[in-house]
């Protein structure tokens, strides 16, 4: 398995022109994705008399579907946002990777931090979004297992998650299933999991 840090612009969607219009914080996690888009909790922090008026702009951006205020504070904003055009998002849900959230947003471009098998998936992914007119910039790429992040234990569960489809949106398996697969508890398959993953946030935060 490997980490991999890409830089990216993607010109279609909403987060882009905002944030090369307005100097403004942006962060978003990921609540689904779809093969067009989906919808994700974002937040923007900036000059408190320019907030409504970026958030209109959101409202009105051709790859929204709908935005929905969830906190309003001096200087930062958060909602919930339906994306309904994003060609770089349909490149994601098809790839066997996952992302970690939440991603930073600045000027444009964003940071996605993905976790997947190999350097050919990870050069799949960057030529897909190339061919949507994204510019793609891979800042780092870590071997994890290769560095020991993981016990044996952990590794053996999460390539099964992982090529079974768990972290798939939608997931291809299930908690239940996946646990019947590998002979052990729901409850055990949490506990490697939730280890597992802690482990590489530790290590990235680390780096």
């Amino acid at each position: 398995m490997i980490e991999a840090l890409l830089n990216i612009r993607i010109p279609e969607l909403w987060i882009t022109s905002i944030s090369e219009k307005y100097d403004v914080k942006i962060s978003c996690q990921v609540g689904g994705q779809s093969s067009k888009g989906g919808w994700g909790l974002a937040t923007i922090e900036g000059d408190d008399g320019i907030l409504d008026d970026v958030i209109e702009e959101v409202r009105q951006h051709p790859s929204v579907g709908d935005v929905k205020v969830k906190a309003r504070n001096k200087g930062i904003t958060s909602f919930l946002v339906d994306v309904v055009k994003c060609k770089a998002c349909d490149v994601l849900s098809k790839s066997k990777a996952f992302m970690i959230y939440p991603v930073d947003i600045h000027k444009g471009r964003m940071k996605w931090l993905l976790i997947t098998d190999n350097n050919r998936t990870m050069g799949k992914i960057c030529e897909g979004l190339e061919e949507y007119k994204c510019d793609v910039k891979i800042e780092r790429v870590i071997a994890l297992i290769g560095k020991g992040i993981l016990t044996e234990r952990q590794e053996e569960i999460a390539r099964e998650a992982f090529s079974s489809g768990y972290f798939d949106y939608p997931k291809r398996i299930n908690s239940l299933k996946l646990a019947k697969k590998l002979g052990i508890s729901i409850s055990t398959l949490s506990e490697v999991l939730r280890a597992a993953q802690r482990r590489i946030f530790a290590e990235y935060l680390r780096t």
